[in-house]
């Protein structure tokens, strides 16, 4: 995909602008929230079910998710959502949505360090959204006809089961010139589309994306990613990597920009039913924000394993934890 250095520029741009304003919109939704606010939001806000933590604590949480979660290119929801739970102990739909809109936060801020760096697929993400739209719209309302009194359960098994999927495949993210021209021999039979282009570190990315499969993918796991609350990324990096064969770095920055638009599409029922908890999630959501720009600096720096390795292992310690609570 050749793409001029001005048409890039003006794409990059209007993505951080358009995230900017969309950040101030949802911070300013949060703050107004709150109950002592004199200005409420025309939402309906469900009542916690513990005693919150101190703001301070869930501002450092944040971060930390923040800036792990832009690494792996995840978004943040295996993490946030056991959080949550623990944290509130909240009914089903009132925390998958709370934790959706967080990693909105998190994949927004997200993006806007990955668009500098210039490391995100665009056509690909777009398509991939595409596909997963109808299915993360009907998760949405799928929380209000099905109750799971075993929803930790189903979620740690699930985490559990992708830590042990990423461990055996890590071996195959280093590829051999042979396997290289399989690949590529593959991909010209496949009619495959090609990716490439130069990021900002000066490094070519050129490959190419089995769109096909890549759809057909997304097409099921709209659907899981919002009635999970986790946005979709833990799904998307290990597609795009092991089944996609996209590069590390760019396949964690092209998650986060289809985690963004998906999470975005997933959270439109929720704000219709008023699941939404503004008001408890602001200082997560303000230090989510500020930790996915320090996390898309630092995962430029990281070598590609590393970068699975720290994935796999935030999946094993939350499936843990979810499974004791």
């Amino acid at each position: 995909m050749n793409i001029s250095k001005k048409t890039w520029h003006s794409v990059t741009d209007y993505f951080q602008i358009g995230t900017g304003l969309f950040i101030a919109v949802l911070a300013l939704m949060a703050m107004f929230s709150s109950p002592t606010s004199k200005i409420q939001i025309p939402f309906a806000i469900p009542s916690t079910f513990a005693a919150a933590p101190a703001p301070w604590l869930l501002l450092l949480i944040g971060f930390a998710i923040g800036c792990y979660g832009t690494i792996v290119g995840i978004g943040g929801g295996p993490l946030i959502l056991p959080l949550l739970l623990f944290f509130y102990g909240w009914e089903n739909e009132f925390l998958v949505a709370t934790s959706l809109f967080i990693v909105l936060l998190n994949s927004a801020s997200g993006c806007s360090g990955y668009a500098r760096q210039k490391r995100i697929d665009y056509r690909g993400g777009i398509k991939f959204t595409l596909a997963a739209m109808p299915g993360a719209i009907i998760s949405g309302f799928a929380h209000h006809m099905v109750n799971l009194s075993f929803f930790n359960i189903i979620f740690a098994v699930f985490l559990i089961l992708l830590a042990i999927y990423t461990i055996m495949s890590i071996g195959r993210v280093e590829k051999t010139g042979a396997e290289k021209q399989q690949i590529l021999k593959d991909a010209e039979e496949g009619g495959y589309r090609r990716v490439k282009f130069t990021d900002r570190f000066g490094i070519k990315h050129d490959f190419f994306a089995n769109d096909k499969l890549g759809i057909s993918m997304n097409l099921l796991l709209g659907f899981f990613c919002g009635f999970l609350g986790i946005g979709g990324g833990v799904f998307q990096v290990p597609i795009l990597i092991f089944l996609l064969n996209y590069p590390v770095h760019i396949a964690t920055a092209t998650s986060h920009f289809v985690t963004f638009l998906t999470c975005l599409i997933a959270l439109i029922p929720h704000v219709i039913y008023g699941n939404i908890c503004y008001a408890e999630a602001m200082w997560m959501g303000v230090g989510v924000i500020a930790g996915a720009q320090v996390g898309a600096r630092v995962a430029s720096k990281l070598d590609t394993k590393v970068t699975l390795y720290l994935f796999v292992i935030i999946l094993i310690v939350f499936a843990i934890k979810l499974f004791l609570v």
